[in-house]
């Protein structure tokens, strides 16, 4: 992986489509042995995807039963 996933690219994603995309991204970079301080725009890319899942999820909270 060697690209950033920009804001605008999750735009529009649901809260499970921005789990699974940030949970591929870790199991890619775990696969391939490195770690998040050997590639900075993985942790750029991950930052982006935390503030977006946030986002969509004060915008939609869970009921609470």
């Amino acid at each position: 992986m060697t690209f950033i996933i920009t804001p605008s690219d999750l735009a529009g994603l649901t809260e499970q489509q921005l789990r699974a995309k940030r949970c591929a991204i870790l199991n890619d970079l775990a696969a391939s042995g490195l770690t998040l301080e050997e590639c900075p725009h993985i942790a750029i890319s991950l930052r982006f995807i935390d503030e977006a899942l946030a986002r969509v999820v004060r915008r939609f909270p869970k009921p609470r039963f």
